[in-house]
């Protein structure tokens, strides 16, 4: 059965200047053992959320964790109807993901696969999930990146480093299949760190980013 976990990341308990609405990062992961599946043909297991009303990287940020109980269209349903529902509560603000807060697969891979999970496999919960995300505003941290900053590389990794992220060495995602797996079969949270780390650190660029300075002082995941 579906679950939705919840934590509330508090580095310094300190809140500083407010963006208009929220700012939230998601990470998407797919029972895949692709990291990002050319076509949506594998079902949405797990989405990491973080959400955080101020822009200092020293603000309280506050974390949401939906996963499937299995790698089955039921459960992803269940995911993306609590992940449409969690939107719904805030008035909008800023979405941000690293490759994929944007239009197609083509482009990034979280919000447009997400959407075309719901819209070709749960086309009741699909218009709630439209009608949240067009609500906010898109912040894609890699395109970002790549568009506005001279690096040798736009991956996450390299993005964490340059903005003095970290993270601890079981919170890592290399193969989302296997590490679902692992969660189902035997209470493995590595999957679940790492998603919430992606999230976690996602969210800490895009601050960086739309702030347009490096001032990340943080706790590692």
């Amino acid at each position: 059965m579906s679950q939705c976990l919840q934590a509330e990341i508090d580095p310094l308990k300190i809140t500083d200047e407010y963006l208009q609405g929220v700012l939230v990062a998601i990470d998407v992961l797919a029972y895949s053992p692709e990291e990002y599946p050319r076509e949506p043909d594998f079902p949405v297991a797990l989405i990491a959320a973080v959400h955080t009303s101020g822009l200092s990287s020293i603000s309280k940020a506050y974390a949401k964790i939906f996963v499937a109980g299995a790698a089955s269209e039921p459960e992803e349903g269940q995911v993306i109807r609590a992940f449409a529902a969690y939107l719904d509560m805030f008035d909008g603000g800023t979405i941000a993901a690293h490759y994929g807060a944007c239009e197609g697969l083509d482009d990034g891979f979280d919000l447009p696969y997400l959407q075309l999970r719901a819209r070709d496999h749960h086309p009741g919960a699909y218009p709630a999930l439209r009608h949240a995300l067009l609500r906010f505003r898109k912040h894609d941290t890699c395109r970002f990146a790549r568009d506005s900053l001279s690096l040798p590389s736009f991956d996450l990794d390299y993005l964490e480093s340059y903005y003095g992220l970290q993270r601890c060495a079981d919170a890592r995602v290399d193969d989302a299949k296997a590490g679902l797996a692992a969660y189902w079969r035997d209470g493995d949270n590595s999957v679940i760190k790492g998603g919430l780390a992606n999230a976690y650190n996602c969210l800490r660029i895009a601050q960086s980013q739309i702030r347009k300075s490096i001032c990340c002082t943080d706790i590692p995941l």
